[in-house]
């Protein structure tokens, strides 16, 4: 993450996020140059934006003297100090005042006597800007006057002198103390919008908008805009890459956080030009799942299913109550901070993945050992853990395995640790899960690297449109194609082969040219007709497939009924027919030996329709007496074998004669 680095930028929050800052001279918020004081005096008001009091309290001691603050012969300490001085709405606070020994510096004791100056933001802790005791001879002098800036902002200001002498030639004097600010000047946050929802193609470099606009009331330029995979980031596979010439933008890609930074400063125009040219790629030879992707102008982190902003701050071995108390401080674009509160998984996982190493977060159980709570930001005071190692999960927890532990004595010595923090990737295999450490941390991989900040869900926080989602769901659509056309055929051996080249249509979202391939055959068994379903499947480079099928009816020729035996007198026609199923090819054929062999009939004087499924045996005589007759059925459409019918007889018969007296009569066949 981005964090300050060093205790100087730490403290240094001056609303970066939310404010503009315009310097047109400071105001002046608290001053006191003790003219109006009589000798002895050691309470009074101060004067500008905020007067309030000031006190010593060693009244003898500490006090007025010739219109400054002196301190003589203490013999304790004493302090001179001020009430909070409201500096709400102020930064760039910065105090000056003057410092006086007596003549002879020397007199005082190096190691005993001391002026020891401070300071204090919102009643947290104090900050020294002079520790010395005023001698010449050990090196230890006083300046005669300072000037300190305050890296912090917040609500209230004290300042505090602490005086230790011993002798009444020994005297500290302040006096001109004065105290200023500029005046924040409130920004109105800019409004981003965005669309995209669309389908990443494997192998393909895609981008992660559709549209993009960034629109503000009263800036046209801003600092930085961040995009971040937000949900289904695959570290060392997914990557964000800013594409084209962008002259006043850097982009720098954080594969930890699944982020890319744009910098500029730019004008939104600029920034907006940008994240369209923005691509999301994948090494992967099968993403799966969906990218989300945060877009924010500004450097916290947005995680689309709570609505709050993360940000992890970087500092080398600070404790857990400061921490909490300088997440407390930070604010963005309004929204007040507090150090990070994990209520799921899913939020575990986004904040886990940002630290890069020890970070805290809000939870502790140092007000009831064993009962593990929230205790910053909107879930303060809910209890999520009860109990040591093996405990009870109230809420939701993510330790690390064997924690919280209480190390090093566990439960035998309860309190040692009452603090947790997001393990450091090198001692945990669940990555994000959390540790108990005491306040100040531990050692080595235990040792303190920062601090987790939520914003988001605090009462009184503003509502932002700093932030817009898009996503790309990793390809699932399945190619398309169309059944390829049925085939009808007469016998199995006619079945033809599996040939992918009947698929004519296969197309795909993603890839040009889907691969077909032959799946299967599948019979009904049923017969007369036989419905074989053949299978092709048409595949994708992302490993979508749809199957089309195609119909192949297996029809058999069959004779239902075969030529009957036909009597007939000479010189009249024999008709032979047969009735069949699926057939539109006929061969008729005779055998004049009884049946021994048939040969083929061909139409002509004797016969017609040989070729039909009806023949008819013209003029009959009575050498055809005896003859059998049969036919031979198939179908042209394939190479399936005839099939013969059983054969017919033709019986010739000659008309009767009847004698009657020896007179013979031919009877007409009338």
């Amino acid at each position: 993450m981005r964090g300050l680095g060093n205790l100087k930028l730490y403290l240094f929050i001056i609303c970066l996020f939310g404010f503009v800052v315009f310097l047109q001279g400071q105001d002046i918020l608290w001053s006191e140059d003790f003219s109006s004081y009589s000798n002895g005096t050691f309470s009074g008001t101060g004067s500008g934006l905020s007067p309030v009091n000031w006190n010593s309290d060693l009244s003898g001691r500490v006090n007025v003297n010739n219109n400054r603050i002196r301190a003589r012969n203490t013999d304790a300490e004493g302090i001179w100090s001020t009430d909070p001085i409201d500096i709400t709405n102020y930064t760039g606070i910065n105090f000056s005042l003057d410092v006086d020994t007596m003549a002879d510096a020397s007199q005082f004791e190096d190691g005993t006597d001391y002026f020891i100056g401070e300071y204090r933001v919102n009643g947290v802790a104090w900050v020294q800007f002079e520790n010395a005791s005023g001698d010449t001879s050990p090196s230890d002098p006083l300046n005669t006057s300072y000037s300190v800036s305050v890296p912090s902002t917040g609500t209230t200001l004290e300042l505090r002198i602490r005086f230790y002498n011993t002798a009444n030639n020994e005297e500290y004097f302040i006096d001109n103390i004065l105290v200023q600010g500029n005046l924040v000047v409130p920004n109105d946050p800019p409004v981003l919008t965005a669309t995209g929802n669309q389908t990443y193609c494997m192998g393909t470099s895609q981008p992660i908008v559709e549209t993009i606009s960034i629109t503000d009331t009263d800036d046209t330029t801003t600092s930085s805009v961040f995009i971040q995979i937000s949900s289904g980031y695959v570290n060392g596979e997914d990557l964000l890459t800013l594409t084209g010439s962008h002259p006043n933008i850097t982009a720098s890609w954080d594969a930890v956080q699944g982020e890319l930074s744009l910098t500029g400063p730019a004008l939104y125009t600029e920034f907006e030009t940008a994240v369209a040219a923005v691509e999301f790629s994948s090494s992967s030879l099968n993403p799966t799942g969906i990218r989300q992707f945060s877009i924010t102008v500004g450097e916290a982190n947005y995680l689309p299913p709570t609505g709050h902003y993360y940000e992890f701050v970087s500092f080398t071995g600070i404790t857990w109550t400061a921490a909490r108390d300088a997440a407390a401080l930070r604010t963005y674009y309004g929204l007040q901070g507090y150090l990070a509160t994990l209520t799921s998984q899913e939020e575990a996982d986004f904040s886990g993945s940002q630290t890069t190493g020890v970070g805290w977060i809000g939870a502790s159980d140092a007000a009831t050992e064993g009962d593990w709570q929230w205790v910053t930001g909107p879930e303060a005071g809910t209890s999520f853990w009860s109990g040591g190692v093996g405990g009870t999960e109230l809420t939701f927890a993510f330790w690390n395995n064997n924690e919280p532990n209480d190390y090093p004595d566990g439960p035998t010595t309860p309190g040692e640790e009452n603090y947790a923090h997001i393990t450091d990737p090198s001692v945990t295999t669940q990555p994000g899960s959390w540790n108990d450490l005491p306040n100040a941390g531990g050692g080595g991989a235990y040792a303190p690297q920062g601090y987790v900040v939520e914003y988001g869900g605090t009462i009184g926080d503003p509502v932002l449109s700093i932030t817009a989602t898009t996503t790309l769901n990793m390809d699932t659509e399945d190619p398309t194609a169309s059944n390829p056309v049925g085939v009808t055929v007469y016998c199995n051996s006619d079945i033809p082969a599996a040939d992918i080249s009947v698929v004519i249509d296969e197309a795909d979202n993603c890839t040009v040219n889907p691969t077909v391939g032959f799946i299967s055959d599948v019979s009904n068994g049923g017969s007369n007709p036989e419905l074989i379903t053949r299978t092709y499947r048409v595949s994708d480079a992302a490993g979508n497939t749809t199957d089309v099928t195609q119909i192949i009816t297996v029809l058999d020729v069959t004779i239902d009924t075969p030529p009957g035996a036909q009597t007939v007198f000479v010189n009249d026609n024999g008709i032979f027919t047969a009735a069949t199923t699926n057939a539109d090819t006929y061969q008729w054929q005779v055998s004049i030996d009884g049946g021994t062999l048939f040969t083929d009939i061909s139409d002509g004087l004797e016969y017609s329709g040989s070729n039909t499924n009806t023949l008819t045996v013209i003029g009959t005589t009575l050498i055809k007496n005896g003859y059998l007759y049969r036919v031979l059925a198939s179908n042209s459409s394939g190479s399936c074998p005839e099939i013969t019918s059983a054969s017919a007889l033709l019986t010739v018969g000659l008309r009767s004669v009847i004698t009657n007296r020896r007179i013979t009569y031919r009877v007409d066949k009338s």
